[in-house]
């Protein structure tokens, strides 16, 4: 399995950049959770806080124990190329498919009516980001490449079902869902 060929250092600092990372956004997460008891546009804050979850999920090559191991100039023979529909920025890429899908969902986000804004639910939202979060953090001392990868892509689709946005974005969602599902 192309996992197994992953060094431990690059296992090492992905887990690192994921861990800092998700550190981040439970600090973010706490700014968003205090702005919501003076908020009177929390349409507004329900955006943002959906915009903000997009933006923290583990998609960046530092996090990635593949990306750390083959860097840009060794592409060609990165194992998750191999197995994962080719090169990372190559269109039939998974990797670019879930990011496609992932910035389109975004991009409706932004120019999304008031009624997908499920303001009721932002409490919701954060208490499950959080939860997703810190047992993404629990685990990671301990997974090697493939059981990083799993462990991103299953953070992804939990971060995903916990957005505040529903009506006409939902399709948009089960489609990055289903995309993050063929992730790893």
């Amino acid at each position: 399995m192309a996992a197994a060929r992953i060094s431990d250092e690059s296992v090492l600092r992905a887990r690192g950049a994921i861990r800092a990372r998700a550190l981040e956004f439970l600090r973010v997460l706490r700014a968003v959770e205090q702005s919501l008891s003076s908020s009177e546009g929390t349409c507004r804050l329900a955006r943002a806080l959906a915009l903000l979850e997009l933006a923290y999920l583990p998609l960046r090559p530092e996090m990635c124990p593949f990306c750390i191991e083959y860097a840009d100039e060794r592409c060609s023979e990165c194992g998750y190329a191999e197995t994962h529909g080719g090169i990372c920025s190559n269109d039939n890429s998974r990797f670019v498919q879930l990011t496609d899908a992932i910035i389109d969902l975004g991009t409706a986000i932004k120019f999304s009516d008031q009624d997908d804004m499920e303001d009721d639910n932002l409490q919701s939202s954060i208490s499950s980001a959080r939860r997703t979060t810190d047992a993404l953090l629990s685990e990671l001392d301990g997974l090697d490449a493939s059981g990083l990868m799993r462990a991103k892509a299953w953070y992804i689709k939990e971060i995903l079902r916990a957005l505040p946005v529903r009506g006409s974005l939902d399709p948009l969602i089960r489609e990055c869902i289903s995309r993050a599902e063929l992730y790893w």
